[in-house]
């Protein structure tokens, strides 16, 4: 039976937030069911969601949608917008955690005052030095790189700005991305770039991603493992060189969109070369791309969509 708001417990003690925080969803089931408002507030301005969106432990996941379930929303209480469970979500690198937020309406594009959105936040996931919560901060400490590929697209598919500037230093998560370029996943850019990230948009110091980029060339290289606390700073061993590789490829295609059918198109040029006799496909190829002396070629419909379910190492 629903409660009426006005009867509830805004007052939120420190068991229950611990609770949140450490994904215990039984305590939170049990103190909703004792007439705690799903959406009560810390006098700090944390909303109990908001606490639940600070670890990365998969169990917290739960404990929002118990609280969504309840009736608690992404309003960031006293302490931010709408949007601001979902950008705490995407730090951390709470991949369930986020698809819940968004399930129950959580603005993907959302922004705070700072202009920073929850893309911002996911294209940094593992800058572990951010992090306060010892689960996550270890997590992300032993990370392979930085940036979270899934909560990029996620955000992307639910209509987050691929190219939302900041407020102060006018940055785009693309420009995030290549500050972190010794470490950031090129799973991640190429998300971006997919989404439609501008590779001529400038900060507000007048830099494209790429010669933000540029600028971390000069950082000491990198051998140790996991995430370093100041990654912007240093660099692995190619990193960088992978990202500029990208953007270049990119720039030179002319759109992302003709960079990632490069390897599609070289197969219909091959398939039409075979079937001229001029051409012999490889062996993998051989069934679908006979030549001339043998079997007709498949029609351009069946290629076409075959090949849209073909993956090259191009695609994000």
């Amino acid at each position: 039976m629903a409660q009426d708001e006005r009867t509830l417990n805004m007052d939120l003690p420190d068991a229950v937030v611990l609770a949140a925080k450490g994904g215990n969803a039984d305590a939170i089931r049990d103190w909703l069911a004792a007439g705690g408002a799903p959406n009560a507030i810390r006098p700090n301005g944390n909303s109990l969601l908001a606490c639940a969106c600070m670890s990365a432990r998969p169990s917290c996941a739960s404990v929002v949608e118990i609280l969504c379930e309840a009736g608690a929303r992404d309003v960031g209480g006293a302490r931010g917008g709408d949007g601001r469970c979902l950008g705490l979500a995407a730090t951390m690198g709470a991949l369930d955690t986020v698809r819940v937020l968004l399930r129950y309406g959580a603005p993907a594009g959302a922004s705070l005052k700072s202009g920073t959105t929850a893309l911002h936040q996911a294209v940094i996931t593992n800058e572990w030095r951010r992090l306060v919560d010892p689960w996550s901060r270890a997590r992300a400490k032993a990370a392979a790189s930085i940036g979270h590929q899934g909560i990029v697209r996620l955000l992307l598919r639910h209509g987050a700005a691929v190219n939302a500037l900041t407020a102060t230093g006018r940055f785009t998560p693309l420009m995030g991305a290549a500050q972190c370029g010794g470490f950031v996943s090129l799973g991640v850019v190429r998300e971006l770039l997919a989404g439609g990230a501008d590779l001529d948009l400038v900060s507000r110091g007048g830099r494209n991603a790429e010669a933000i980029a540029r600028a971390r060339l000069q950082k000491e290289i990198y051998t140790g493992e996991g995430i370093p606390e100041y990654p912007q700073e240093c660099r692995r061993p190619g990193a960088v060189e992978a990202f500029l590789e990208l953007l270049a490829a990119v720039r030179a295609a002319g759109s992302w969109k003709r960079y990632v059918n490069k390897p599609r198109i070289d197969v219909i040029v091959l398939q039409r070369l075979c079937a001229a006799g001029r051409a012999s496909p490889p062996p993998a190829l051989a069934r679908l791309f006979p030549t001339s002396t043998k079997s007709p070629p498949l029609p351009k419909e069946m290629v076409w969509l075959i090949l849209k379910f073909w993956r090259s190492d191009r695609d994000p």
